[in-house]
């Protein structure tokens, strides 16, 4: 009797820990990144294997927007890309876009952001 206990315990505990690997369901909408940009990034992100490589889009010039290309984020396993899209423009600046520096321990992930002219 008193070996059920553990055994329960160990049990529940099994459990619990299968549930948070469960992947959630989809409503059938793809996921959309939006740009990463200096103000909202709060920490280092590094890669140990070398980002794909740099796409360019051409894309028509729309006024009062900028285009921000598309990049690769890291999600800890794998690179996943994110597309390129219009953000309105902010006057007096230049949007510079997301890229990935080589250092010595990996890439480092530069976001977005706006630099004054």
């Amino acid at each position: 009797m008193a070996y059920r206990a553990p055994a329960l315990v160990t049990l529940v505990l099994a459990a619990a820990l299968a549930a948070g690997c469960a992947e959630q369901p989809s409503n059938g909408q793809p996921v959309v990144h939006r740009p990463l940009f200096e103000s909202t990034y709060s920490h280092d992100l590094v890669s140990p294997r070398e980002p794909p490589p740099f796409v360019i889009e051409t894309v028509q010039e729309r006024r009062g927007y900028v285009w921000a290309h598309s990049y690769s984020r890291w999600d800890g396993h794998d690179y996943v890309a994110v597309p390129g899209q219009w953000i309105p423009a902010k006057p007096d600046y230049r949007y510079v876009d997301a890229t990935w520096e080589r250092h010595r321990d990996g890439w480092h992930f530069k976001p977005g952001y706006w630099l004054p002219l």
